[in-house]
């Protein structure tokens, strides 16, 4: 029943944490789809996130609170296809401004061609999913970033 509760308000914490949907030319259904695959066998999934972005020319970011219980074991996955210009995904232990923040887990789109990034926690406790989108002289083209979590089966 307390397992129950807490799977129940993790939900509901990413339902209010979701970006609202945006008017696209993308299938974020897709994106998902794609990375729930990924989940197969070991883990079923449990919540996602997609964060639009449109470019401007000022450095942007977000950053996402994901609790985490601490006897399961997760899989967080990422799926960047829908965004083409250069991202950075950082996690880190701690929210932003705390003190000895540590990274846990970090991907530059410039630094590779891959779309899907997974990261699975060794210490699972909450952790903190920061996006940034550097600044840059193409405006107004929108894209999104596709959080997905799974955790283990059994």
């Amino acid at each position: 029943m307390k397992k129950t509760a807490l799977y129940v308000a993790l939900f509901s914490l990413f339902v209010v944490l979701t970006s609202t949907i945006e008017d696209t030319n993308y299938d974020t259904k897709a994106l998902k789809k794609e990375l729930i695959q990924e989940l197969k066998p070991d883990y079923k999934y449990d919540s996602s996130n997609i964060n639009h972005f449109e470019l401007k020319s000022e450095t942007q970011g977000a950053e996402i609170q994901v609790p985490i219980f601490s006897n399961e074991k997760y899989r967080l996955l990422f799926n960047t296809a829908e965004f083409s210009s250069d991202f950075e995904i950082k996690i880190y232990n701690k929210k932003q401004g705390s003190k000895n923040r540590k990274i846990l887990y970090a991907v530059k789109g410039s630094e590779t061609d891959q779309h899907v990034f997974i990261f699975e926690p060794e210490n699972a406790k909450t952790m903190y999913i920061e996006y940034t989108i550097p600044s840059t002289e193409e405006k107004g083209v929108k894209g999104c970033i596709v959080f997905l979590m799974g955790y283990k089966i059994g």
